[in-house]
């Protein structure tokens, strides 16, 4: 990369549109990512969107499904990390 490019990286969670099928409720977790890059004459983007994790609500109770992208991730950290995730919970 020459002096005259720059690079900026933005990663956001977000909730999902929940499913709810019979007594069971899913809401899914997505990271976005979204990075550019800019310089002299030229400028690029690319985003992508991958499963983070999974909030299950059952008979259970409320529990966190991860994936490989979020090894061993709480609801406290989401809850932390994913803005409005309280009021996506409660409408669940």
């Amino acid at each position: 990369m020459r002096d005259e490019e720059q690079a900026r990286h933005t990663e956001v969670l977000r909730a999902g549109a929940p499913v709810t099928v019979g007594r069971l409720s899913l809401l899914p977790i997505e990271r976005v990512v979204l990075h550019s890059h800019w310089g002299d004459a030229r400028a690029w983007v690319s985003a992508s969107k991958e499963p983070y994790a999974l909030v299950v609500r059952d008979a259970a109770g409320l529990r966190v499904v991860d994936t490989a992208a979020a090894a061993s991730v709480s609801l406290e950290v989401l809850r932390e990390r994913v803005a409005g995730l309280d009021a996506a919970l409660a409408g669940m």
